[in-house]
């Protein structure tokens, strides 16, 4: 049963929870960062850890099917414990390590990089079909906004946090934190009220057969039919970026208290935008949001092209927030709004999964060149991938105004044409 009220129970430990987790995932993505780059002093290999995370997210859209089978309560605890042990233990050995002057071995680090990210393939899903089961359809646009303000402010305390924790002791702190924030999720979650298995979930005998009717769904409106490329080539764009930024905070002297004070300012943006949303909810444009978070996102990447200094890197920082911000929130609402709830987890983890492998790809194919190329080259490169989102998102706009209603499995056996 949907509550009737925003601001209950299961809503509020959902909410705590996953502030608390943004807040040490901020101060571990640093730490990652920063771990990888002092043993080897190599970005490529940074993109190769990154790559290890994100491939198993090929995995995802069926975990998502098991997720829509089963239900979401199980998989989520059960991946949050999971990805908490691992961060214990690299942390742990981080540690050690520190004390006894030998590295974290990378095959240890690139290991559970990929056992993190199995692990996240599963509760990704499971998290994006969460929302609507615990505020009513109405309050969606608000409860997104919020979920995105509150992340978004422990994200900042997370980055001003880690950048300093990171200098001032060491890497390993900052990923034993996080290491914890996954269990103490965990037990929160047990207080959370979620559907054991959703509503009109059809049955299947395999897995694959559930996937299927769920690419079934998708194909009935052309938004969610070139979402999945779109976001791929988002995300395939973005993907250098995130591997290059730390080094060339170190080409500009100030290391991981600038670049935890860049992903902050990153994050003020995407603040400001979950604010925005939060106290206007539905009477947003919800497309047209998204249209302005291209264009924005893009030229914040320009600016950083044409002016890689420490200070206009700054404020283009906050625009790209604004930016991604406006891009994320709106979507995501979107998806929650239009897709039957006994097929959220499939969907969310089909466009999860595409997006997911145009970065480790490209990752791995750039690990040779970010090195040797000018580092500041790749923020264009990533504009031009963003303009061309832009591009793809203004004619969907156009094309198909709404999602048209979603038929459910008994429905879409037979093809039906796109409305």
């Amino acid at each position: 049963m949907t509550p009737v009220s925003l601001w209950n129970r299961s809503f509020v430990l959902w909410l705590v929870g996953s502030a608390q987790s943004r807040f040490a995932a901020a101060l571990a993505s640093i730490a990652l960062s920063f771990l990888v780059l002092h043993q080897t002093g190599r970005a490529g290999q940074m993109a190769v850890t990154l790559a290890c995370a994100l491939i198993p997210n090929l995995v995802m859209p069926l975990a998502g099917a098991w997720v829509d089978r089963i239900g979401l309560k199980r998989p989520l605890i059960g991946a949050n414990v999971v990805r908490g042990l691992l961060q214990l233990t690299v942390g742990g050995l981080a540690l050690l390590g520190q004390q006894t002057g030998q590295d974290v071995p990378l095959w240890v680090i690139n290991g559970a990089a990929f056992l993190t990210g199995l692990s996240s393939s599963v509760a990704s899903p499971a998290a994006g079909a969460a929302l609507p089961a615990l505020v009513a359809p109405a309050d969606l646009p608000r409860a997104n906004g919020m979920m995105g303000s509150l992340a978004e402010t422990m994200g900042l305390l997370g980055t001003f946090s880690g950048g300093f924790l990171v200098a001032a002791f060491s890497p390993a702190v900052a990923i034993l934190l996080d290491g914890l924030s996954f269990l103490l999720m965990a037990t929160l979650l047990l207080g959370v009220t979620l559907p054991n298995r959703p509503e009109g979930q059809p049955t299947s005998s395999s897995l694959w057969q559930d996937l299927r009717a769920g690419l079934r769904l998708m194909r009935r409106s052309w938004v969610l039919t070139v979402m999945p490329p779109l976001v791929l080539l988002v995300n395939a764009a973005i993907g250098p970026v995130l591997v290059v930024t730390p080094k060339l905070m170190e080409t500009l002297g100030v290391g991981p208290r600038g670049y935890g004070l860049f992903l902050a300012m990153e994050g003020a943006g995407m603040l400001l935008i979950g604010v925005l949303f939060a106290s206007l909810g539905s009477r947003l444009p919800l497309r047209a949001c998204t249209l302005l978070g291209f264009l924005l996102s893009g030229v914040a990447q320009a600016c950083m092209w044409l002016w890689p200094t420490y200070v206009p890197l700054l404020a283009a920082s906050l625009v790209f927030g604004l930016g991604i911000g406006l891009i994320n929130t709106p979507l995501g609402t979107l998806l929650q709004q239009g897709v039957p709830a006994a097929y959220l987890g499939r969907v969310f983890a089909v466009l999860s999964a595409v997006g997911a492998v145009g970065m480790p790809l490209t990752l791995l194919l750039v690990s040779p060149l970010v090195d040797r190329w000018p580092l500041s080259l790749w923020f264009g490169l990533n504009a031009v991938g963003l303009a061309l989102g832009g591009a793809v998102w203004g004619a969907l706009m156009r094309i198909e105004p709404h999602i048209p209603a979603l038929a459910e499995e008994r429905s879409i056996e037979q093809p039906q044409p796109r409305r």
